[in-house]
């Protein structure tokens, strides 16, 4: 009994921390803006959002996910790996294509692949249709987690950003208005009255049960069930 109480101890710290990544099994990833045309054996650095549930940065540890793009015409497989940004859930995948017409599919580690969409190469990006939902899915994540938003201006495209003043964007089945267009720019070129904004990374809330600690005090509890039931079989087994 005591080798057992010792081995339990042994593996709850293990077994606790490695539990938030099972839960919630799937997750898609959204493109930033990519380049308008793509030229064989040019580089490209593609950046990306790996969203769990389809609106949220991935409730574990993003350093434990293999992220990246895997192109494939049906005969050749190429893929990149990704590089963790600043930002949650952000990364950044440098590529170069022969020529060729490429099905992109998103590596998303233990999460199923996501299909992006078909690069024709020289040619153009064609995005795959997004997740049904999506929009729906970012506004009730917004609201579960208390209006707190995880990014700043640097966020994924499909997300809005929330208006200042509110906890949260508009219900969904809620509709607004379309943002006017940003003026073009010329790259590098200052904007006359711009103010210089500096933006950084915000942390998110995850759900408290989903914690090292809650999950701890669950293996710790389902272990004393465990150990309560082999002293009563052995309890029987003596009378």
């Amino acid at each position: 009994m005591r080798r057992l109480l010792v081995l339990l101890a042994l593996l709850t710290p293990l077994v606790a921390p490695a539990a938030p990544a099972q839960a919630g099994g799937w997750a898609v990833t959204s493109l930033d803006p990519v380049p308008g045309r793509f030229e064989p054996g040019t580089a490209y650095t593609l950046g990306s959002w790996l969203l769990q549930h389809g609106n949220h940065p991935y409730w574990g540890d993003e350093r434990d996910l293999k992220v990246g793009l895997r192109f494939t015409d049906g005969k050749r497989t190429l893929t990149f790996d990704a590089v963790k940004l600043r930002e949650p859930a952000h990364y950044a995948t440098a590529v170069a294509l022969p020529k060729g017409t490429w099905r992109v599919i998103a590596v998303q580690e233990w999460f199923a692949p996501h299909d992006l969409g078909t690069v024709t190469v020289p040619g153009s990006f064609t995005p795959a249709p997004p997740p049904q939902g999506a929009k729906e899915a970012a506004a009730t994540w917004l609201a579960a987690n208390n209006g707190k938003d995880p990014w700043g201006d640097i966020r994924p495209p499909a997300i809005p950003k929330a208006a200042p003043g509110t906890a949260a964007p508009a219900a969904p089945g809620a509709t607004t208005a379309p943002a006017a267009a940003p003026a073009a720019a010329v790259p590098g070129a200052a904007v006359p009255g711009a103010e210089e904004v500096t933006t950084a990374a915000v942390d998110y809330a995850a759900p408290w049960w989903l914690s090292p600690s809650a999950l701890g005090l669950v293996a710790l509890a389902g272990a004393a069930v465990a150990l309560l039931a082999v002293r009563r079989r052995r309890a029987r087994q003596k009378v």
